[in-house]
């Protein structure tokens, strides 16, 4: 077996392609022997053999592991080696471990880490144990493979369950090996500080569950790591440049441990925390002017040194600077502690100024990021967004400048004033010496004043004084740089910085630098600067007056607009919103370009594909031109045609299908009340006949919504509308569409708005669907007996809502009379109403369904008090943490209470809520002592202190980019999707019917009217109001007695 598996081997290597593809197929038909394992791990650790074809051998079985090592495998096929196979490859695996060559040690400790996954402990019982003997008298080459298996597998299979017997074997050989400087390889020791690291993460990840983890086997050795670590930040090698570089990844890894455990477990690192900060300080202090040298100011003869480890990572300076970067915004946090290194006891002292330098020198624009973003202008996009993916030492000193402002402001904001004027004196006489980087700070300078735009203008309008010499660098460096031709970098920053301060721009400066971004778009050479240029229209166009931008419209357009057939994906974005926020300026002007703009915006719908980022700027750019009144009639000429032929079930491209709805349903709200004539025609059809075949969740929702806007818009174009083949009228497709959305077989999902479709064809239909009002009132309480998303269940409410406001006693008496499985329908929809009231979504729908039960409570009617809906939770005397399984077999139990009952409460929770709101509003925003949460210091006893959640919340500005996106939701926030609601927010959707508008309820104050109906049921002496108020807590009267008094 051993030879046929070596001469098989041999011939996957050769030159001959048929040999290969034969010996492969051997290859499969040998995987079926049992001893193939141990053919392989032979074959590997055979020394006699080339490297090429042991590390062939030792490749094929690390494919082999998951499919047929074991059946606890999720790949596993089979056939599974017998267990005295096993044992022998697990035995040679071990002694692969202290091979002389990197490749093959590496190869084994891989595979021996892939079955311990598997084995361990159970088939596997002794692996600990010899790992450990490896790292206490084992060769450098044994400590080295052992080290390499341990780090996977503490990171993935050791649980607190098997702390107990890992870590006081473990750990101290691991801090043996640590501060054995002399023996081992910074390599080695860079993974001691990595699976500590590992360990220690996993006993944070359980300290709710499980605090002894960290009280017994971290909390006792912390302090001899500490000291270990920091002896390690302080030693600094400077005359051999391939150490200086191995020691960087040592304090790479030594500070990704400090930046784990201070915010995590504050208590237990604060007397480490002051000596890491001034080691890691004094790090910077001396890789700044090297970093500098080698990145930002590079000639032909100095590049910047990386080199490989043992393992064939390459490390450099970067990797050390992100994690000084992050350590000193953590050390930020814990300001009690560090505020007498950072400011002083003074508060004028300390790090900042110095810090601040430093900051600027870093965030320099490095030679590689030049020749890099002139070579590929969608890169410079890519890196310099704001929510760009990508990191680099230029976005951690952003972030880590972010943070000081955030904990340090005066001192931080003073400490940049002046650095930027020393920064801008000194590039000026570098410049006339002819240094070609004289360029690099004032464009850094301008780079970091630019990320306070926001807080700087509001305190420049506010009539504070600036602590920034905004005027200056006006003077000094925007102007005399607008025109800076040979350094595009630099201008196109001066156009960036311009259009962040447009909220102040002088109204005799601001056309000027309108002017001067239309011309670097229509004439540089530049693609730095056109890109700078849009950025700055953007801006441009959002924050000035619009007298400003409006006599430059035009070339605007003329100017962007052609860029989008010779642009890529990245540069398309920034195009798009160019011409988003262009053509809103003036809706007259952009609707001469109607010829220019419709086409294009159409040629990029169909080139990206409706489920790319991409098309988010496209269709709200389609959107834009589709709501300009002047504009529309033409677009919707050109572009209905083309739409309506792709919404068809012979289309096999369904989000295309999808993506046209949506377009449409842009035409149709774009355009007038009613519609122009035979303008359904063109599209009804086709929607219906997809909408009624599809089980597409997309379409389905896009076509519900584009159904509503066409009921608002024209319904008796609808009404009016015949199948010629059918004889079904336009509205009889619609309720079958309705009764399929409503079909219990149907998903909630899918069927989202079909509970606004059904408001919107009461609302609009009129005595068109009188006759089969009582049937769609049917099936919208059949659908509730069972529904269960509450963004489905709050339209099916709103329908009996809207009703109630003025039909409260003929909904009653109608619910009354359906059954459904025996249950009574008033008591299914008060039931679904009153449960899920407080969760509605949308000012206006709070507000109808809050008067909607004000209506059915002074209705008095004995049917609905006599319904009994769930009142308060009851809380449960013991103190123990309740489990998942625990919660599934002991559900929480609620009391019982009266539906009139239950409204009062609603009620009054809503009245408090909007006291609250008005009252944050009345104080700027603010509830409570904003001092309260400028520091993290914990008084309580436990090691953990409180580092904590809501001290990221109240500091969330000093997040870094690379983190940025830490949810779905971040990411789709940042493409234009906001799944908070504000992108797509019920209110938003509210303004565009001017039904909804002119709707007195929307435009009332809910508080007001909440305070009038409390107060007239107690002079009324109502009964039923007396009852209900009895049976709130004394915590709800009283807080509903203190609303009612002010």
């Amino acid at each position: 077996m051993d030879q046929a598996v070596f001469q098989t081997l041999t011939d996957t290597l050769s030159a001959d392609p048929n040999a290969r593809m034969a010996a492969e197929l051997r290859l499969k038909e040998l995987q079926q022997n049992p001893e193939y394992p141990l053919s392989l791990v032979k074959l590997a650790l055979a020394r006699e053999c080339n490297i090429s074809q042991r590390h062939s051998a030792a490749v094929q079985l690390k494919s082999y592991i998951d499919p047929q090592w074991s059946t606890k495998s999720n790949r596993f096929r089979g056939p599974e080696p017998p267990a005295e196979i096993k044992t022998a490859v697990r035995q040679l695996l071990l002694t692969g471990l202290s091979d002389p060559t990197n490749r093959i040690r590496s190869s084994c400790a891989y595979v021996v880490s892939k079955i311990a996954h598997l084995d361990w402990p159970d088939n596997w019982s002794n692996l600990l144990d010899v790992l450990v003997h490896h790292l206490k008298s084992g060769s450098a080459d044994e400590v080295h493979g052992s080290m390499k298996v341990l780090a996977e597998f503490i990171s993935k299979d050791v649980t607190h369950v098997q702390l107990p017997f890992v870590a006081p074997v473990l750990f101290p050989e691991l801090l043996r090996i640590m501060v054995s400087e002399q023996m081992y390889s910074h390599a080695t020791r860079s993974r001691c500080a990595s699976i500590f690291r590992d360990a220690a993460e996993m006993m944070f990840t359980v300290k709710e569950e499980h605090p002894e983890a960290v009280m017994l086997y971290l909390k006792p050795i912390i302090g001899q790591w500490n000291e270990a670590f920091i002896s390690i930040l302080n030693k600094r090698t400077t005359d051999n440049p391939e150490i200086e570089v191995a020691e960087w990844r040592l304090k790479s890894e030594v500070l990704r441990f400090f930046n784990l455990a201070v915010p995590i477990a504050p208590k237990l690192m604060n007397s480490s925390i002051l000596p890491v900060l001034s080691a890691v300080w004094q790090d910077l202090m001396h890789v700044r002017p090297r970093y500098v040298q080698e990145h930002v100011n590079t000639s032909t003869d100095i590049t910047g040194e990386s080199f490989q480890d043992s393992d064939g990572n390459n490390i450099g300076i970067e990797s050390l600077l992100f994690v000084q970067f992050e350590f000193l915004q953590v050390a930020c946090r814990r300001r009690k502690l560090t505020q007498s290194a950072f400011i002083g006891e003074d508060g004028q002292s300390g790090i900042v100024a110095e810090l601040v330098w430093n900051i600027l020198q870093f965030m320099q624009m490095t030679d590689e990021q030049a020749e890099s973003w002139n070579a590929d202008p969608n890169q410079f996009i890519a890196d310099e967004e704001e929510d760009s993916y990508s990191f680099n030492v230029r976005i951690a000193t952003e972030d880590l400048l972010m943070a000081l402002v955030e904990y340090y402001e005066p001192q931080t904001l003073h400490a940049l004033n002046m650095s930027i004027k020393q920064y801008v004196s000194n590039s000026i006489v570098e410049k006339t010496k002819g240094n070609r980087n004289w360029w690099k700070p004032q464009e850094s300078s301008l780079l970091a004043v630019g990320l306070l735009a926001g807080e700087l203008c509001d305190a420049i309008k506010s009539g504070e004084a600036s602590p920034i010499d905004v005027g200056s660098l006006f003077d000094q460096v925007v102007l005399a740089n607008l025109s800076e031709h040979s350094f595009p970098f630099l201008q196109g920053r001066a156009f960036v910085f311009a259009s962040q301060f447009a909220p102040i721009l002088p109204s005799n400066l601001a056309g000027q630098y309108v002017s001067a971004a239309v011309e670097a778009i229509l004439k540089s050479s530049s693609a730095v600067v056109k890109i700078s240029a849009l950025k700055a229209l953007n801006n441009f166009n959002q924050y000035l007056d619009k007298q400003h931008i409006i006599p430059y419209q035009r070339s605007i357009l003329q100017g962007v607009a052609p860029m989008i057939e010779i642009t890529t994906e990245e540069t398309l974005s920034l195009i798009l919103r160019t011409l988003v926020t262009t053509s809103k300026i003036d809706e007259e002007v952009a609707a001469e370009y109607e010829s220019v703009l419709g086409p294009l915006v159409l040629e990029s719908w169909v080139k990206f594909p409706a489920e790319h980022l991409i098309s988010t700027d496209i269709m709200e750019f389609f959107d834009v031109l589709a709501r300009n009144k002047y504009m529309q009639p033409a677009l919707s000429i050109r572009t209905t045609p083309a739409l309506v032929g792709l919404i068809s079930n012979e289309n096999p491209d369904q989000p295309q299908v999808s993506s046209a709805i949506d377009l449409l349903k842009s035409l149709i709200q774009g355009g007038p009340s009613p519609l122009p004539a035979n303008y359904v025609a063109q599209f009804f059809p086709r929607l219906m006949s997809v909408l009624l075949t599809t089980d597409d969740r997309d379409i389905l929702q896009g076509g519900q919504e584009c159904l509503i806007i066409t009921i608002r818009k024209d319904v008796q174009q609808i009404a009016e509308w015949r199948d010629e083949a059918s004889g079904k009228s336009g509205m009889d497709l619609i309720i079958q569409f309705i009764a399929q959305l409503l079909d219990p077989s149907q998903t909630e999902s899918a069927s989202l708005f079909v509970g606004d479709l059904i408001s919107a064809l009461i609302k609009k239909g009129g005595d068109l669907i009188n006759s089969i009002l009582p049937e769609l009132l049917n099936a919208v309480t059949v659908r509730l007996t069972d529904a269960k998303l509450p963004s489905f269940i709050q339209p099916l409410i709103m329908v009996f809502a809207q009703l109630c406001l003025n039909q409260h006693e003929v909904v009653i008496n109608f619910l009354s009379g359906v059954t459904i499985n025996g249950r009574n329908g008033l008591d299914i929809v008060l039931t679904s109403w009153t449960t899920y009231h407080s969760d509605f979504q949308g000012q206006y729908q709070q507000k109808v369904s809050a008067v909607a039960l004000t209506k059915v409570f002074m209705s008095n009617d004995p049917r609905v008090s006599a319904i009994q809906v769930r009142g308060n939770m009851i809380v449960s005397s013991t103190s123990r943490v309740k489990t998942r399984s625990k919660a599934k077999s002991t559900p929480d139990q609620y009391t019982v209470i009266s539906v009139p009952v239950k409204i009062v409460k609603l009620l009054s929770t809503d009245l408090t809520n909007k006291v609250e709101e008005e009252a944050a509003l009345a104080g700027g925003g603010k509830a409570e002592d904003d001092e309260s949460d400028l520091d993290d210091e914990d008084e309580d006893d436990d090691e953990f202190g409180d580092y904590d959640d809501e001290e990221d919340e109240e500091h969330s500005g000093s997040k870094s980019k690379k983190d940025k996106y830490g949810y779905l939701s971040d990411l789709l926030d940042a493409h234009g999707l906001d799944m908070d609601g504000e992108g797509y927010d019920d209110d938003e959707e509210d303004e565009m019917d001017p039904d909804i508008l002119a709707d007195p309820i929307y435009q009332m104050s809910l508080k007001t009217y909440l305070i009038e109906f409390f107060r007239e049921c107690i002079q009324q002496s109502s009964p039923a109001f007396a009852q209900s108020v009895a049976e709130l807590s004394d915590v709800e009267k009283q807080a509903l007695s203190t609303l009612l008094e002010n």
